[in-house]
């Protein structure tokens, strides 16, 4: 071993490795470059470690030490502190000295700066493709399948909106945009003065949209059967008598109509936990 080779080893602590031979040298760097790089794009350039970095700071959520990081990442201790301190210098993290009033040396926290850029990777999107594909090409009923999964946990979401008594028609489809609008759905609540008593939802920011442009009879399906499953469980006797998916790019439009409930029923059902 070359004598600044060996130098340079004393100094990090790292111990010298041979290079692979050149045909396992590429396999690996098939193998890790491409999330790496990934990675690093997320982050906006930056290197593969220091955006490991700061997504174990997004991920941590609260102020964490160097050892927090080092420990969720199995990383050195110095390493990990090198970076933290590189990623507060790029205004990438904050670092704050703990309100020390007993005796020791204050600990250090860092945590992610709000303006970061998202160095996590979490793809649900490509999830939501892999299940609505399945149940599109494999199920005899998407659509209906699709209604029912929406009704279970439009029935779900329900019990954390509703109060004890059951809810009027109205009060019941504003819940249900409200509940929308909560879950990214950007919703425009249109009564309609008509003796029906019904309502016009108009949907402009549809969560699920680019899913729901590759599987509209499973996607669309989800969205009016969580409606539909908000109301069974409010009550007041509204219900869902027709949902029209994007009649323009990226508009839905939900239409709602009351009927009266069974005397004597309680239109609320009960909730798988």
């Amino acid at each position: 071993m070359p004598d600044s080779t060996r130098a340079a080893s004393t100094r990090t602590g790292t111990r010298p490795t041979s290079a692979p031979p050149e045909g396992r040298r590429a396999t690996m760097g098939a193998m890790t470059t491409t999330p790496s790089a990934a990675l690093a794009d997320r982050a906006h350039g930056l290197g593969p470690t220091r955006a490991r970095v700061l997504g174990a700071l997004q991920e941590l959520r609260a102020p964490s030490t160097a050892a927090d990081v080092a420990r969720r990442l199995g990383i050195h201790l110095n390493t990990a502190r090198f970076h933290l301190d590189a990623l507060v210098s790029a205004g990438l993290a904050e670092r704050a000295r703990e309100d020390r009033r007993r005796p020791g040396r204050p600990q250090v926290n860092y945590a992610a700066a709000q303006s970061a850029p998202q160095a996590t990777h979490r793809s649900y999107r490509l999830l939501a493709e892999i299940l609505s594909r399945h149940l599109a090409r494999h199920s005899s009923d998407p659509h209906g399948e699709g209604i029912e999964a929406g009704r279970d946990y439009g029935r779900f979401v329900a019990t954390a909106t509703s109060p004890v008594d059951l809810l009027g028609a109205p009060e019941a489809v504003a819940a249900v945009v409200t509940a929308l609008d909560g879950m990214g759905f950007d919703s425009r609540h249109v009564p309609d003065d008509g003796p029906a008593g019904g309502a016009t939802v108009e949907v402009t920011n549809c969560p699920f949209l680019e899913v729901a442009e590759g599987h509209l009879e499973v996607v669309c399906a989800v969205h009016q059967g969580i409606m539909e499953g908000m109301l069974e469980q409010l009550g007041g006797g509204a219900r869902v008598s027709r949902l029209d998916p994007l009649v323009e790019p990226g508009r839905c439009v939900a239409r709602f109509s009351s009927r009266a409930p069974e005397q004597g029923s309680d239109a609320r059902q009960p909730v798988p936990r």
